[in-house]
């Protein structure tokens, strides 16, 4: 009986991501004492519905940086997806086939990025980089630098304000999605396609897996997940800025970096991302509390990404 209990302990502490739990209950605990704001319900629904749009997008981004790529545009996606869901909105198209038009938007733009990257041989950094500049750019034009009017339809803010009983809707969202693509990403072939294509193109070609398609299938998942979150800060804008999405990027692979996802692809999981969009968010959250300056997270954020790579590259390269 010992021997299984030291057994079972042995694999818990070996476990993936155990040391990310560990560092997030830590938090946890520090702010609780910290603040006497930090550990209440309503706190932490804050915190739940504020990670939620980061979280949205940064299920996506996770596929992407499974598959060894990286989407730098999801900002400029967040941007104008929204935008154009905004434009539909102002022109008194029904509400469904305006979020619908979003979202196609963002699946379009996903598959833009994964053609290039596919067909012309363009690099995924390169490529991202220069389609967040042309999106942003298009939703400048769309604006003309100011933010649209405000829009008031009670349909679409639910989405970004309203609750289905204590629970905000932007936390079902992501909760929905979640376990999508979690479902997806272990129990389904094609998520073992795209685990496949992050450890070894090669080999994964060999075995008769088409990189190409699942390299542009991830990117249109990143498109689509973005798209979401453009829509849900929209509606709980009730307004779109020319800069909405500038710097989520940061943000969203923050998040999945924190939660344990490789860089270099083939390793990673979404459940560590929502523990990750949840520790920027409460960080975020307990400096707010402890009338730290704002900005200051960008720094934390950074210091924690290089640590979290650091410590998941020490402990792959401990398990070798």
């Amino acid at each position: 009986m010992e021997t299984n209990t030291k057994t079972r302990f042995k694999k818990l502490i070996s476990a993936e991501n155990f040391g990310l739990y560990i560092v997030f209950v830590l938090i946890i605990v520090f702010f609780s004492f910290a603040s006497p704001y930090f550990f209440t319900l309503r706190n932490f629904m804050d915190i739940l519905r504020q990670s939620s749009f980061v979280l949205v997008a940064a299920l996506g981004m996770t596929m992407v940086i499974i598959t060894g790529g990286i989407d730098l545009s999801v900002g400029s996606v967040i941007g104008i997806s929204a935008g154009i869901t905004s434009v539909m909105l102002l022109q008194n198209i029904p509400t469904a086939v305006s979020i619908m038009t979003g979202l196609a938007t963002g699946v379009a733009c996903g598959f833009l990025n994964g053609l290039i990257i596919t067909k012309l041989g363009v690099t995924d950094l390169i490529t991202t980089l220069s389609t967040m500049s042309i999106f942003r750019g298009i939703l400048f034009m769309m604006t003309h630098g100011v933010p649209f009017q405000a829009f008031a339809r009670k349909d679409f803010s639910f989405i970004g304000r309203g609750n289905v009983g204590p629970i905000p809707v932007p936390i079902i969202v992501a909760a929905v999605l979640f376990v999508a693509l979690w479902y997806v990403l272990n129990k389904t072939i094609a998520g073992r396609h795209v685990l496949a294509v992050g450890s070894n193109n090669r080999a994964a070609t060999l075995s008769g897996i088409s990189v190409t398609r699942n390299k542009v299938l991830v990117y249109m998942i990143s498109g689509f997940t973005a798209a979401v979150g453009g829509i849900m800060l929209a509606s709980r804008l009730s307004s779109v800025p020319p800069d909405l999405g500038t710097g989520y990027e940061m943000s969203v692979i923050a998040a999945v970096v924190i939660g344990g996802t490789a860089l270099t692809g083939g390793t990673g999981s979404v459940t560590g991302t929502v523990i990750g969009s949840l520790m920027v968010a409460i960080i975020g959250n307990g400096l707010i509390l402890l009338n730290v300056n704002p900005f200051y997270q960008y720094i934390i954020n950074g210091v924690i990404i290089i640590l979290a790579v650091s410590f998941n590259n020490a402990r792959r390269l401990s398990s070798k």
